[in-house]
């Protein structure tokens, strides 16, 4: 095989894994972004759990102390029956009275509820938290990992580049020019190789006579359909 065929196969090689690197290292912090955003969701969601609690936990504070009041002002409107001096005002102290406790029963009764919601919410708080502590354990495990798989990407396309550096100084200008304006043409491959006299770039059939010519090695050989260089296929590469 000449030699910038050879050349030219090995910067194809080179190209398309510096391309895939490319990839990759866009996808990854991609697929990081979407981790922590999934985090931040359940974080959130434990949040607005938190934040229905304490408000109920107030609002349930509140009324204790509204039933407090009220309490205290039965007890006081039960101690003044001992002390008026006329049916009318016994009775309307028993009116009274009456008002108080039903206040205060409507009362304890919100509170009750509210004590079923607070438990009911608290075990939704503690789940959404021991998810989210689940989850963002996760989170930091793939990022770590992540983290480390640019660290290795960085690392191979640095020795990729060099590589690609030194095979593109071996070749003649014109011809890296070539190479370079097919790959444009071809979304990054210029260099296909033939098996059975079929080109793996464009799946067309290579005529006998073009197809004989790269068996010889005499020439670089462009396939007559999609222009890409041609190199004939070894059977151990299928």
């Amino acid at each position: 095989m000449r030699e910038e065929l050879v050349f030219l196969i090995e910067l194809q090689k080179s190209d398309s894994a510096m391309s895939r690197i490319h990839v990759k290292k866009k996808e990854l912090p991609e697929k990081l972004a979407r981790l922590d955003e999934e985090f931040r969701a359940v974080q959130i969601l434990v949040d607005e759990a938190k934040g229905q609690l304490d408000a109920l936990q107030k609002n349930r504070s509140d009324k204790e102390g509204h039933l407090k009041k009220d309490n205290d002002a039965l007890r006081k409107a039960k101690d003044r029956l001992n002390e008026v001096k006329t049916n009318k005002e016994y009775q309307a102290v028993l009116k009274e009275i009456e008002t108080m406790e039903s206040t205060s029963g409507r009362i304890e009764d919100e509170i009750i509820a509210l004590l079923e919601d607070i438990d009911r919410l608290k075990a939704e708080c503690q789940a959404k938290e021991a998810d989210c502590r689940a989850r963002g354990a996760r989170f930091e495990e793939e990022k770590k990992q992540i983290e480390g798989e640019i660290v290795s990407l960085d690392a191979e396309l640095a020795d990729l580049q060099k590589k690609n550096h030194e095979l593109r100084k071996r070749l003649h200008p014109d011809m890296l020019k070539k190479y370079e304006m097919i790959k444009h043409l071809h979304r990054g491959v210029a260099v296909a190789s033939v098996w059975k006299e079929v080109c793996d770039g464009c799946h067309m059939n290579i005529p006998p006579q073009l197809y004989n010519a790269m068996s010889k090695n005499a020439e670089i050989v462009h396939c007559p359909n999609c222009s890409r260089f041609l190199y004939r296929q070894d059977p151990g590469e299928k």
